[in-house]
């Protein structure tokens, strides 16, 4: 199996395979992104140039094409609302089936105006049987109504469609489009936090994703339209240098937290030009920085608070994404927002084969479309084998049903 996570600033590439109880990774690429801004696509054939380039990467290393590719999207062409939807089964109540659970979800899709949209996901969050809240699963259950609550992802149609014409364009069929942020939380967050109640931010480049879990489901995303690649035009400007020597000095000399910097501290600096150095303080770069990284913490911190999720993080806060390895920004945040935060990235025992590779903040969304892509095979495996036995049990009662006919 294959995943692609489509960044504003990389596109990571992921072969694997399911592996006992782990996944192990078998080719790995990596390339820098073209033609995206802010999560949305402006030139479809830079776009496909770059997914090329990682995915052949990838498949060079593992040498076995993947069976189904699952691609990752983000960026603020993509929103997010809860819904609710009812069933009723009759004044004397029944027993409640999976067809009915399916059918009550789907249900939730008609409050919604879906033109010129495309669902990524429709995740239930509770299921209220009759007036018992927090059911997690009602099948088998004896009720008179059944109700549930969803999350509803949804992509603007137009860039849906573009996203898709870029692989096509690269060559890659893909099977499933999914959210980033959902996918990274499953190789980041562990089932206690998403129960307790946590925030996954995923600090990108040109964007930051944030989903809030509670009670084991989603409750809230929110793309924010500030990221890593804001830091470096910042730094660009204040340093008056190119963005690729802003970037070198954001990554190897950067820190959120500009006081934990020595006064005398200097770095030298490429001109714009790029034939002379400049000697700059380096607490005066990580002003710079810590500003942006202000602005984007209190941005988070006012979307919580106007979402009435930001009370209920009791797991606190987990940054991931490739700015979230910018120095002292967990401590950052932690002190800003008064939460707990750590970084999250793909743990080392969940994975086998090119396990150093991956276990960085970078791969969370590669190896969370990985899990997904294991998880869905397996829930339609589970599926074909119920309706499989659906309709073995059908046959017999039919024959049952001749046989005593016949006498």
């Amino acid at each position: 199996m294959g995943a692609v996570d489509v960044g504003t600033s990389k596109i990571c590439t992921l072969i694997g395979r399911k592996r006992g109880s782990a996944l192990e990774i078998l080719g790995v690429g990596l390339s820098s992104s073209q033609g995206i801004r802010k999560g949305r696509i402006v030139d479809i054939g830079k776009v496909a140039r770059a997914l090329r380039d990682s995915f052949f990467a990838a498949l060079e290393v593992a040498q076995v094409p993947p069976d189904v590719v699952y691609a990752g999207m983000a960026g603020d062409c993509v929103v997010s609302l809860n819904l609710e939807g009812e069933l009723f089964l009759g004044r004397g109540g029944r027993e409640i089936t999976e067809r009915d659970t399916e059918n009550v979800i789907e249900s939730t899709k008609t409050k919604v105006d879906l033109k010129a949209q495309k669902v990524l996901h429709l995740l239930p969050q509770e299921f209220i049987v009759d007036d018992q809240k927090g059911v997690a699963d009602p099948v088998g259950m004896v009720a008179t109504q059944l109700r549930v609550r969803t999350h509803l992802v949804l992509a603007q149609e137009n860039h849906f469609h573009n996203f898709m014409k870029s692989f096509q364009q690269a060559g890659i069929d893909v099977t499933r489009i999914a959210f980033q942020p959902l996918a990274s939380a499953l190789a980041v967050l562990s089932s206690t936090e998403k129960e307790i109640g946590v925030a996954l931010v995923d600090i990108g480049g040109g964007t930051t994703d944030v989903t809030v879990f509670y009670g084991g489901s989603p409750r809230f995303s929110k793309v924010l339209p500030v990221g890593g690649e804001h830091i470096t035009s910042d730094l660009a400007v204040g340093l008056r240098t190119s963005r690729d020597e802003a970037e070198r000095i954001k990554v190897h000399y950067g820190c959120a937290f500009s006081r934990h910097i020595p006064d005398d501290e200097v770095v030298e600096v490429r001109n714009l030009g790029g034939a002379a150095l400049q000697a700059v303080r380096r607490k005066y770069a990580c002003e710079i920085i810590e500003a942006r990284v202000r602005e984007i913490f209190a941005l988070l911190a006012q979307e919580l608070r106007s979402s009435g999720w930001g009370k209920f993080l009791q797991g606190g806060i987990v940054l991931t994404g490739g700015t979230a390895l910018l120095d002292g920004i967990a401590e950052f945040a932690s002190s800003f927002l008064k939460v707990p935060v750590r970084l999250g990235y793909p743990e080392s025992t969940n994975y086998v084969g090119m396990v150093q590779a991956i276990t960085s903040p970078i791969f969370s969304t590669a190896c969370g479309l990985l899990q997904l892509a294991v998880l869905e095979a397996v829930q339609k495996r589970r599926s074909n084998l119920f309706e499989g036995l659906h309709r073995a049990r059908f046959w017999f009662v039919e024959r049952l049903r001749d046989y005593f006919m016949m006498e």
